[in-house]
């Protein structure tokens, strides 16, 4: 079900809380608009009416689901997360039955710079997102899979 892939073990990431300077380093602030409208975020690889995964705010935690109708796969508190691409919100998650593996990450995102990503997996596919363009992350614990990209649009 990846929509793209890096190696997430060369993730190299910055987190900052939510008043560090990752909000506002959000172009237009819209991540944190988002956030504070409790807004639902639909993450897709081809349309926006066949999500693969769906982002909803409340009250400063994040849900994430593949299923509108089912119970989240996983929620967190909203942190902030910035690397030199992109400027994120969403959360890390660590299961605690597997101590010796990493978190993952659940991330809604705005690119900050160009990002253009081709990948090989069976659904191959090229990413071009201008700076400024919304998409979706999932980060797998470090050394487990690879990140998977999705296009990104606020449900209304």
């Amino acid at each position: 079900m990846a929509g793209a892939c890096d190696d997430s073990s060369q993730r190299q990431a910055s987190k900052a809380g939510p008043s560090g300077s990752a909000a506002k380093a959000a172009p237009n602030g819209r991540l944190q608009q988002l956030v504070a409208s409790n807004a639902t975020v639909i993450g897709y690889l081809y349309t926006p009416d066949k999500p693969y995964v769906i982002a909803s705010f409340n009250n400063g935690t994040l849900q994430w689901r593949s299923d509108p109708k089912s119970p989240p796969l996983a929620q967190g508190a909203v942190d902030y997360f910035t690397e030199p691409d992109k400027t994120c919100v969403g959360f890390e998650y660590k299961n605690v039955s597997m101590p010796g593996r990493g978190p993952e990450r659940y991330l809604v995102c705005e690119a900050t710079r160009t990002i253009q990503h081709s990948n090989s997996l069976p659904r191959s596919q090229d990413f071009y997102l201008d700076a400024g363009t919304m998409f979706m992350e999932y980060e797998p614990p470090a050394g487990t899979g690879f990140v998977q990209y999705y296009y990104a649009a606020v449900s209304k």
